[in-house]
């Protein structure tokens, strides 16, 4: 029996594992009782194929509110100082998240993105980059739309409200609070003004508009 090629790229991890059934499962037990959660506009989230969510990010309760409000597998995108932790890095490897250098351009991670695209995932991207400090929207990143046109992916803009409430900067533990997920239709990543089309109805989704 032969060796296993050690240039061999690792399997992207693109379906639901243990971990991941098991940590959305808590989270949608929170979302319930603690954050009386509401998620409005599921239907524009396209059951199967290659999907980028781009979503703004208020806190730390993003990540495991969104997986919890879709069925499908979500593809997190995250910042590879979260890694520093041992159990964290275990859990988003064991969920497929992909992690990006910050502050410089990521190709591997960009590479990475597309492979699960290919492979018909759901991605989570945060175009702003990092979390707001004041709850307000800032401005996007061009990297959620470059994946998702090399991916051959439909963009669907998520708002979310409450969170930066429920967990603001400096909070050490999450209080309860309503929180609501609204995801707005899609856009077509290569048509023109892409970007801000799915700014604006980021924007609008926060509002309730």
């Amino acid at each position: 029996m032969s060796e296993p090629d050690s240039t061999e790229e690792p399997q992207l991890l693109t379906t639901k594992t243990l971990t991941y059934h098991g940590l959305r499962s808590v989270a949608w037990m929170c979302s319930k009782t603690i954050f009386r959660t509401r998620v409005e506009g599921r239907e524009n989230v396209p059951a199967e194929g290659p999907v980028v969510l781009c979503a703004n990010h208020q806190s730390f309760l993003d990540i495991p509110l969104l997986a919890a409000s879709l069925s499908r597998h979500v593809s997190f995108v995250a910042r590879d100082t979260l890694a520093k932790s041992g159990t964290l890095a275990r859990i988003m490897e064991r969920c497929g998240a992909v992690l990006v250098k910050r502050g410089e351009s990521d190709h591997g991670a960009l590479k990475e993105m597309i492979g699960h695209l290919a492979e018909g995932d759901c991605m989570c991207l945060f175009p702003e980059g990092t979390r707001t400090k004041d709850g307000s929207l800032g401005a996007f990143q061009r990297g959620a739309l470059l994946a998702a046109r090399r991916g051959r992916a439909t963009v669907v803009p998520v708002g979310i409200s409450g969170s930066f409430g429920a967990w603001p900067p400096g909070q050490k533990y999450p209080r309860p609070h309503r929180i609501t997920i609204r995801f707005g239709e899609a856009v077509d990543p290569r048509s023109e003004g892409a970007l801000e089309i799915v700014r604006q109805r980021v924007a609008a989704a926060i509002e309730g508009r």
